[in-house]
């Protein structure tokens, strides 16, 4: 089993969650607490469940957990675009 830090998925997501950190301190006060704080917090799960998935022999059961999650924000943010 590869480190979990080896992993180019990690390095990238990694990378990604730096990236928006930085971003959002730019954000509008509007959006920082709320767009912001969301992305921050999905990045840091990513990351949370790659790490999680790499430690375990049964992978699905955390990758799955986060790509269900995934699915409800993208439709979600699919019905949001419908509605304007």
């Amino acid at each position: 089993m590869a480190l979990y830090y080896d992993l180019p998925v990690f390095k990238d997501v990694y990378q990604m969650t730096l990236r928006i950190f930085q971003v959002t301190t730019n954000f509008p006060r509007e959006y920082k607490f709320t767009l912001g704080q969301d992305l921050k917090r999905d990045c840091i799960l990513l990351v949370r469940y790659i790490y999680r998935a790499n430690k375990t022999k049964d992978k699905t059961i955390y990758l799955e957990h986060f790509l269900d999650s995934i699915g409800k924000q993208i439709t979600a943010w699919r019905n949001a675009g419908s509605n304007k």
